[in-house]
C-alpha cells in the first residue's frame, strides 16, 4: 500500500456535491426505515428495522458504493491525470491495492453515514441500539466487496457505471434470485449471511434475502476476502496488461 497515494485518492473522492447526493443515497434505507417504524412498539419496530435493512439498502447502498468506487480511477483517467501517479516507481499491486483501500474507505465513511440515519431512527422509535449494531457489520461488508468489484470497473471501462448497474439490478437482483446457483455470486447475499449469523432470530422477510446462501459469519468473511482478493489481482493484472506500471 501507498500511503500516500490512498491519501491523494480519497481527497479527490471526498468532495463536491456528489458526496453529499452519495450520502442522502446511502441514507435511504435509514429514512424508510425512520417512516415505516413510525407509531409501531418497540418489538415491532426492531422488526421493521432490521427487514428494511435487509431489503433496501441492496439497491440504494450498493448504488452508492457503485458510483464511489468506479470514480476512484475513472476521475484520474478522465482528468488526465491518471499517468502522473505512475511518476514515481510504484509496483502493479501495491498501486492496485491502495485505489481499493481509497475506495473502501470512502464507500465505508458513506455506507457508516447512511447507517447512523437508521440507527438514530431505530434508538427514537424502539429506544434500543444493539440491533443496529450487526447491521453496521452488514453495511461494512456490503462496502468492502462492492468496492473490490467496482474500483476495477472503474479503471477497465470509460461507462463504467453501466456493468455495473447490470451486475446490482441485473445480476443480483434478477439472475441470482431465479438461478440458485448464482446466489454466492451476489455481493449482498454474502453480506447477509454474515449479517444473519451474528443477529439471530431476523424476520423471515429478512432471511428470504438469502436465497440458497446459508448464514455464516465466517463463510462470509471469507468470501468476501475472495471478492477483494479477486479484485484487486484484476486491478493489478489490468495496470500490468496497459503497461501503465
Amino acid at each position: 500500500m501507498s500511503i500516500p497515494l490512498v491519501r491523494h485518492l480519497l481527497v479527490r473522492i471526498l468532495r463536491g456535491p456528489r458526496l453529499l447526493g452519495l450520502i442522502a443515497l446511502a441514507s435511504v434505507g435509514g429514512i424508510v426505515a425512520w417512516l415505516s417504524m413510525s407509531g409501531q412498539s418497540a418489538s415491532g419496530a426492531v422488526e421493521t428495522y432490521q427487514q428494511v435493512a435487509a431489503t433496501v439498502p441492496a439497491a440504494t447502498l450498493s448504488i452508492a458504493v457503485l458510483f464511489v468506487s468506479t470514480a476512484v480511477l475513472r476521475d484520474e483517467r478522465d482528468g488526465g491525470t491518471l499517468p502522473f501517479l505512475f511518476v514515481s516507481p510504484i509496483g502493479r499491486v501495491r498501486f492496485s491495492s491502495s485505489a481499493w483501500i481509497a475506495g473502501s474507505a470512502a464507500s465505508v465513511l458513506v455506507s457508516a453515514i447512511g447507517w447512523a440515519v437508521g440507527a438514530a431512527a431505530l434508538v427514537s422509535t424502539s429506544g434500543s441500539f444493539e440491533p443496529a449494531v450487526p447491521v453496521l457489520v452488514l453495511y461494512v461488508a456490503a462496502a468492502l466487496a462492492y468496492s473490490a468489484l467496482f474500483v476495477p470497473l472503474g479503471y477497465l471501462f470509460g461507462r463504467s457505471l453501466v456493468p455495473g448497474l447490470v451486475y446490482v439490478f441485473v445480476w443480483e437482483g434478477i439472475l441470482a434470485t431465479v438461478v440458485p446457483g448464482l446466489s454466492a455470486s451476489s455481493v449482498w447475499r454474502i453480506s447477509m449471511s454474515i449479517y444473519a449469523d451474528i443477529e439471530p432470530g431476523l424476520p423471515p422477510d429478512a432471511l428470504d434475502v438469502l436465497g440458497t446462501v446459508a448464514p455464516g459469519a465466517w463463510g462470509g468473511a471469507i468470501t468476501v476476502l475472495g471478492f477483494v482478493v479477486v479484485g484487486v489481482g484484476v486491478l493489478a493484472w489490468a495496470v500490468r496488461y496497459r503497461d501503465a506500471v
